[in-house]
This record gives structure tokens, sequence and C-alpha cells, in this order.
């Protein structure tokens, strides 16, 4: 089905002028001239990513999940402009909203099945409130799902560019910024738009509040809605990010008590609390959650298109479902695997399409930053770091606990190469920050060297 029509391309270079001016009158208030580059830059890329992405699945797949969130969109904003008593809609359950799509469109077809789960519906809405200022073209309300996940990373880059002391802070843009996975998959009409432009505002609103001392009631309202949005597309987003604040604040108590046996003492203890409870925990329920989302891609795929040929292997990320252990030590003994293979494949040889062929050269991108990082630090450094920082601390640790899950969760590489960009800037971020810290102690030290060999008289 034709989504992009000329009317698209007629409107898209207007909406892009627009945006361009707010961005540019924005970036005038940044008075390092870098940062404004950078900004402007980073903005580039996400309608870049938008556009490129909706091109992709318009005349290259032909089919995607954002055409069903954009027609998704089309239902609900019809029954808005039918009758402005509609608006009531936009804030009904999935299971109601399903209810009435049957009733009006039959139970056979379209929508069905799509528009009952919670998630996908929530784009839908988001598509439908969009549309009404896009004339309801497609191309135009996928630049705006790229907007707000911009304009949430930008928050995001700020808040390590802070604490980076702004020092590397063009290695770190194009780390966090400018890495092609995530501005290309992070910016179209996608769950992955919304969850990348929420997850910017949370950390940056956190961070503000808890570092900086900074509280605005109008900050505290986008949290609660960005924590609300992220929170119905991909619960586990928010249960991961809630569980990482919590350890790293623990982490930073422990770091507070001198008594080196107390301190062990604590750290034993509460490492033996999270095992016995995580242990007696019963993680079938919320596997099962994670993990319909990427079968169901799979197999809508397949029962649209008639891809009934079995999946080609070289596509296979992790392991089959039926090898998902739902307790916790059948985790714990795949999870190094599973952790690895999230963040470094697809590798080379493991590439069979052009577009995982891309995907691979950047996770041996991350692979090789990972290793000289790990051997610049001197190996051991490079755990120091991670245990005397709590930023680098919280970075490392949502990094893995995305990629366990991720790694879990998804059967395919091309689904896991979207998924796991929620984790990159997190990662990235880690390495640049361990990187500076690396290289400005050997600089202090050099100098200390060089003023004791010649001394200032």
């Amino acid at each position: 089905m034709q989504h992009i029509t000329i009317y698209d391309y007629l409107l898209l270079p207007l909406y892009l002028f627009l945006f361009y001016i707010l961005v540019k009158r924005r970036s005038l208030k940044f008075e390092d001239r870098e940062l404004r580059k950078i900004f402007i830059t980073a903005f580039a890329l996400r309608m870049l990513g938008a556009i490129g992405y909706s091109l992709m699945v318009q005349y290259y797949y032909g089919y995607g999940d954002s055409f069903t969130y954009y027609e998704g969109g089309n239902y609900l904003r019809a029954l808005l402009l039918t009758d402005i008593n509609n608006i009531k809609y936009i804030f009904f359950s999935a299971e109601e909203i399903q209810r009435l799509y049957s009733f009006q469109e039959g139970r056979v077809g379209g929508l069905n099945g799509y528009i009952a789960t919670g998630s996908s519906l929530a784009i839908m809405k988001a598509s439908a409130i969009a549309s009404l200022v896009t004339f309801n073209k497609y191309l135009v309300t996928s630049i705006f799902f790229g907007m707000f996940s911009f304009m949430g990373q930008w928050k995001l880059f700020m808040v390590f560019n802070g604490i980076n002391k702004g020092k590397y802070q063009k290695l770190l843009a194009f780390a966090v910024l400018y890495t092609p996975a995530i501005w290309f998959w992070g910016s179209g009409l996608l769950k992955e738009s919304l969850c990348m432009g929420g997850i910017g505002f949370i950390i940056s609103i956190l961070y503000n509040a808890i570092a900086n001392k900074r509280v605005i009631a109008k900050d505290w309202i986008l949290l609660a809605l960005c924590v609300y949005i992220v929170y119905v597309i991909k619960s586990y987003i928010i249960v991961i990010l809630v569980t990482v604040v919590f350890f790293t604040i623990l982490f930073t108590f422990f770091q507070k008590v001198k008594i080196i046996p107390v301190k062990f003492a604590l750290i034993a203890l509460t490492i033996l609390g999270i095992y016995f409870f995580l242990s007696y925990s019963d993680f079938s329920e919320q596997i099962n959650d994670l993990a319909e989302e990427s079968v169901s891609q799979i197999e809508n795929f397949q029962k649209n298109y008639q891809v009934t040929q079995q999946q080609d292997e070289s596509s296979k990320a992790g392991f089959e479902m039926a090898n998902i252990g739902s307790s916790f030590s059948s985790m714990m003994a795949r999870s190094p695997v599973v952790i690895l293979s999230c963040l470094y494949r697809p590798f080379l040889w493991e590439s069979k399409k052009l577009i995982i062929f891309f995907s691979s050269l950047e996770s041996t991108l991350l692979l090789l930053s990972t290793l000289f990082v790990f051997f610049k630090t001197r190996i051991v450094g490079f755990f120091w770091l991670l245990f005397a920082d709590p930023y680098i601390f919280f970075c490392f640790l949502i990094t893995v606990l995305f990629a366990l899950i991720i790694g879990f969760t998804t059967f395919n590489f091309g689904t896991m190469v979207r998924y796991k960009i929620v984790l990159l800037p997190f990662m990235y971020f880690m390495l640049v920050n361990m990187y500076a810290r690396t290289m400005e102690k050997r600089k202090n030290k050099m100098t200390d060297t060089w003023r004791d060999i010649m001394p200032v008289s």
C-alpha cells in the first residue's frame, strides 16, 4: 500500500524549514560554537533518520510496524474528526478500542489484534494527535516523532557532557548522537522514537533534581508524562531505570562507608538478599510478555507477506523461544553469552543482507572501542572505574540489564539492532568517560613529572 504520496513531498520541505528555524534559534543560546554545530548536526541526522526509515519501509520493504501505527492513527483521527466528543477515545484502554473497532470494522483482518495491544495503541494515539497538525501525511508525521526523539536525546547528551565537564565533546557527540543506528532506528514513526525521547527527558530531569538540586514544577509534570508514555510502550524500560537508580543510590551509600570490613559486609548482604529474592521469583510471565513483541513482529511479516519459509539461520540473534528458561538460575547461566550477543552481534561474517552488514560494522566498532578502552585503562583500571564512579556504574548497570532483557527476548538480528539502541548512548558514554578520565590522569601525571624534572625557579 502506498502511504507516501506527492503531497508528503510537497509539505515535507515546509515542515523541515519550520523545524530548522526553531532549532537554529535555540542553538543561538549556546555560547559554545562547537556545541551549536553539534546541536544542528544532531537535529539534521534525526530528520534524515525519520525520512530515511520512512522511505526504506515504503520503497524497499513495502511493509513495517510504522505503517500499522499510521493506519491505527488514521482510524482514531477519523473518530476525532467525526465528532469532537470522540476525544474521549484517546483516553480509552486497548480493550475498549478493540471492541469499538471490531464492532465498526468487523472482526477479521485490518487492525484487529494490533489495536488491542496497549503499546501499539499508544503509538497510534500519538500518530493521530500529530496528524491533526500534519495534514495526516505519513512523512511529516514521522519527522514529528523524530523531533521528539531528538529533543530527549539532546537532553541526555547535555547530561553526559556536563558529567564529562565538556571534555572530548566532539567525540561524545559522535558516540551518543551521531551513531547511525541511534538516529536511523530511533527517529521514525516507531515505538523506539518515543522511548528514546522519553528516556532522555527522564534522565535529564532526575539528574538536575539529584545532582544540581534543581526542582521545577513543569519538569516534574514532564517527568510524569514521559514515565507514563515509556511505561505504556515498553514497561521494562521503566522497571530497569527504577532498578538502576535504586542500586546507584545504594552504591553511593556504600562509597561513604569508610570502614572496609563493614563496607564489604554490607555489599555481601545486599548481593545475597537480591540473589535469594530473584531465585524465588517467577520470571515466566515477564519473559513471555517481553518476548511476545519480538515474536509477533516476525509472525506478522510472515502472515502479511507470505514469508512462510523457515527463517534464515543467518538472521537469528539469540535463542529459540523454547530454550528460554524462566528461572533465575537458568537466566544467570546464559546471561554472559546473551549480553555479549546483544552488544556485539551481528559479526561481520554473519551478515547476509546489506542492512545487517551495516549493523555489523557498528557492532564491530563498538567491540573495538570496548577493547581499546579496556586496554587503555590497563584492564584493572577499567574495573576500578566501574566501581569508583556512580555515573559509570549507572551506565554499566543499565547497559547490562538492557542487553540481558533484549538478548533474551529478541530472536533475529534485524529486530535486535532496533531494540538495542536504547542502551547504546549509555554504553558509549561509559567508554568515552573512561577514556577521558584515563587521558586526563596520564596528562596530569606527565605534567607533575615534568615539573619535578624542570622545577620553576
